[in-house]
């Protein structure tokens, strides 16, 4: 634990995190990572929850990208579910863990420099103290100082991009049993067995040996009520399931189905796309998925599913340019 000897608004400043030197109870930091081109630091708020028996650290993290707040809410309303009293092990948890990002519904982490860098956090991990790119060193004081030696389970809250819709989805790396056993937890619509992405969250904790999964939850900008419930609920099972809290799994009902492959249906030209299938529709292959038009209404293309599946993201923006993705299907095969 690396502590300084600052407060704000009654919250103490820490440089690096280590939960093994706190006490059981209920324990709120600013993580101090690294500064903006002024020299001010950007402060990343932590809620610790310490049990006041050993157990699992089960590490969740929200808005990574800027615009995907809906894990912020999931963490709020988990709040009131955690008794240090009766919780074995601690639960750390970073609502919100790129704060300039969010204050431009940025899914990006913004860099004044000579080219105005935008950087996706979610591709710089671990990082790298000494980059040009300030991303870079921002991703490398989260994995550094806040996730390592902090976590034995880790669940990244994220949702769709903005002008883009998930249902409840989730990015598994299904060769680990550990992770297998992590996403049957949760009370997902959909699920793609996935080798990873180089420098995500994610990928990189799989690699480190520490069980994670990247969890959508919905669209960017809003606080979803049924996604916020669904969240909280897996992050309950995932309590149960590793003996932090006494209850029951719940999955709510849902079956979940699980693919090895998204297909994107991509404009080939700009317009205002109109998708005519809705999330988590089976489809099958030319079978219509959206039309664009022009500015006077006229239909320019139309566009058909590109094989079987189950709808996995629509555009919720209907401008789109050549190259954006208008919907995306995900299937076995």
């Amino acid at each position: 634990m690396k502590t300084t000897n600052d407060i704000i608004d009654g919250v103490p400043v820490i440089e690096k995190l280590s939960v093994d030197e706190l006490g059981a109870g209920k324990h709120r930091f600013f993580f101090k990572a690294t500064t903006d081109s002024l020299g001010n630091y950007h402060r990343v708020p932590v809620i610790v929850i310490k049990g006041s028996e050993p157990g699992k650290k089960l590490f969740i993290q929200s808005t990574l990208h800027g615009d995907e707040v809906q894990g912020v809410d999931v963490i709020h309303q988990l709040l009131p579910h955690l008794d240090p009293a009766t919780l074995k092990g601690t639960v750390i948890m970073v609502p919100g863990a790129n704060p300039p990002g969010m204050q431009l519904a940025s899914r990006y982490y913004p860099s004044q420099n000579e080219t105005q860098t935008f950087t996706n956090l979610n591709r710089m991990m671990p990082g790298d103290a000494t980059s040009s790119n300030a991303g870079s060193r921002f991703a490398y004081a989260l994995w550094h100082n806040l996730y390592m030696d902090n976590a034995d389970i880790f669940l990244d809250l994220h949702t769709d991009s903005t002008g883009t819709a998930f249902p409840f989805f989730m990015f598994a790396d299904f060769r680990s049993a550990d992770v297998c056993r992590l996403a049957a937890l949760q009370p997902a619509d959909q699920i793609l067995e996935d080798d990873g992405i180089d420098g995500s969250v994610e990928t990189e904790l799989v690699r480190a040996g520490i069980p994670s999964l990247t969890v959508e939850l919905g669209c960017a900008n809003v606080f979803d009520p049924d996604m916020t419930r669904r969240g909280v609920q897996g992050i309950l099972n995932t309590l149960v399931d590793y003996k932090m809290i006494v209850g029951k799994v719940d999955l709510l009902g849902i079956e979940t189905y699980v693919g090895n492959e998204e297909v994107s249906v991509i404009a080939d030209q700009g317009g205002f796309a109109r998708v005519l299938v809705k999330l988590n529709q089976d489809v099958t292959k030319g079978q219509p998925v959206a039309t664009m038009t022009n500015a006077f209404g006229d239909v320019v293309a139309e566009y058909s599913a590109p094989c079987d599946g189950r709808v996995l993201s629509v555009c919720t923006t209907p401008l789109r340019e050549p190259g954006a993705t208008i919907m995306q299907v995900l299937r076995r095969i």
